[in-house]
């Protein structure tokens, strides 16, 4: 428990973490969950295709705790609706929840990362392939005012 004290009022929040060890065939992962008040964070590790033991798993956290990518999540970023909502359209949104299997809400935030992921690495590679052609394009002009420039 971490004790802090702001503007003479005393203020106890938990950091609550959780590790899990999760057979994804043919890889074992280890989902590390972070709770501090608001903020939720979560971590994913692939540990190798042979079962880990709860030693390599301590290891791991302990020494190479500062090279696990933390997905950061507030509450203030999960949109709560105000309004009543109809019971049977409830029902319905509900349904169609389930049906899409959501998952846990690490697997949520992990899923979140990796779209995040996914969208900085594509606009990585267009942008390196604008400045490829645009270098390409140069050259070429290049060239051609070579040739052109006199016998």
């Amino acid at each position: 428990m971490i004790y802090i004290e702001e503007e003479g009022q005393n203020i106890d929040k938990f950091v609550k973490g959780k590790a899990v060890v999760v057979f994804d065939p043919p890889f074992y992962r280890l989902i590390i969950e972070n709770t501090f008040g608001d903020n939720y964070e979560v971590a994913k590790v692939t540990l190798g295709t042979s079962e880990p033991s709860a030693y390599s798993i301590n290891n791991l956290i302990n020494k190479k705790w500062s090279r696990f990518k933390f997905y950061q999540k507030s509450s203030d970023e999960v949109k709560v609706s105000e309004k009543r909502i109809n019971p049977k359209r409830l029902q319905r949104i509900s349904r169609k929840e389930v049906s899409k299997g959501i998952g846990t809400k690490a697997q949520q935030a992990l899923k979140e990362q990796s779209q995040l992921e996914k969208k900085t690495s594509k606009k990585k590679k267009s942008e390196y392939n604008k400045e490829k052609k645009l270098i390409n394009f140069k050259m070429k002009q290049h060239k051609k005012m070579e040739k052109h420039k006199g016998h």
